[in-house]
Formats: structure tokens, C-alpha cells, sequence
């Protein structure tokens, strides 16, 4: 009895993890990424920069079940001279367009965070622009997360 306990937890566990990476989709974004993500009620997605990337472009769409999602980002370092605005053509820039509203601008440690996301009912497009790799910052960078609110 209670090996077959330990048996159907285990394999309930697995299930478990089974369901959560299939709804989870973490794009690894290359030189020039362009990519389109459906957020379901259940999906955890995002994106990835690395030190080779120029632009990655990621368009989340909404899905069925799902009626707000969020967007927010844990490692973020794009450097721009522009710190206000994020003007600098030279420096690094990530664009977020939620449904009809104009394009919200982050750079240098400025990013939506998980008590302060970017909230979209119906699409949402990151775009991160990286200028030429250099040296100077080799940590540069963003990784970024969009789920259903559920809240």
C-alpha cells in the first residue's frame, strides 16, 4: 500500500511537470528574431537575449481562456546614454506596443516588473533593439516573461 502511495505521487508529479513545461515556452531570441506567441489561460512564455542578438521582435497574442495578460522582465540591462528616453540610435532600447496605445520605452535598469507589469487585453509586441556587441557590457541583456493574470 504504501509503495503504490509513493507510485501515484510520483507519477502525479510528473504529470504536474509534464503540463507546466508543455504551456511554457521560453523563445531564445538570435541575431534577428521575429516570433508569434499565443498566451492561453494556463501559458507561461517570454524571451531571451543574448550577447549576439541586433533585434528580436516577439508579437503575444491572446487566447482562449485567458482575458489579461501580463508582461514583465527579471534580467534587464540594455545601455543607453538617453536614460529619460531612450533616444540614444547607438545604445540598446526594448519598445513594448499593448492593443491601440503608443509604444512604452525601456532601457538601462528601467523595465516593467512584477509589481508594476505591462498589462494588455488583447496583443502585446516586445521588441528589444541591441546595437553592434562590445565589451564594454557583457552582462547587456534582457529576459522577460508573459502570462494570463489571473488575478
Amino acid at each position: 500500500q504504501p509503495q503504490d502511495r509513493m507510485r501515484f505521487t510520483a507519477l502525479l508529479l510528473l504529470a504536474i511537470c509534464i503540463v507546466h513545461v508543455a504551456n511554457s515556452e521560453l523563445i531564445q531570441c538570435g541575431k534577428w528574431t521575429t516570433k508569434t506567441v499565443t498566451v492561453g489561460q494556463n501559458t507561461n512564455s517570454g524571451f531571451n537575449t543574448n550577447k549576439g542578438t541586433r533585434r528580436c521582435s516577439v508579437l503575444f497574442k491572446i487566447g482562449p481562456g485567458c482575458e489579461v495578460m501580463k508582461m514583465f522582465c527579471r534580467r534587464f540591462f540594455l545601455p543607453n546614454r538617453d536614460d529619460y528616453r531612450c533616444r540614444d540610435r547607438k545604445g540598446d532600447v526594448m519598445q513594448v506596443k499593448t492593443d491601440g496605445e503608443k509604444p512604452r520605452v525601456y532601457c538601462n535598469h528601467r523595465k516593467p516588473t512584477p509589481d508594476f507589469p505591462v498589462m494588455s487585453t488583447r496583443s502585446l509586441k516586445a521588441t528589444v533593439k541591441m546595437a553592434r556587441p562590445y565589451k564594454k557590457y557583457p552582462n547587456r541583456g534582457a529576459t522577460c516573461f508573459v502570462s494570463c493574470d489571473q488575478s
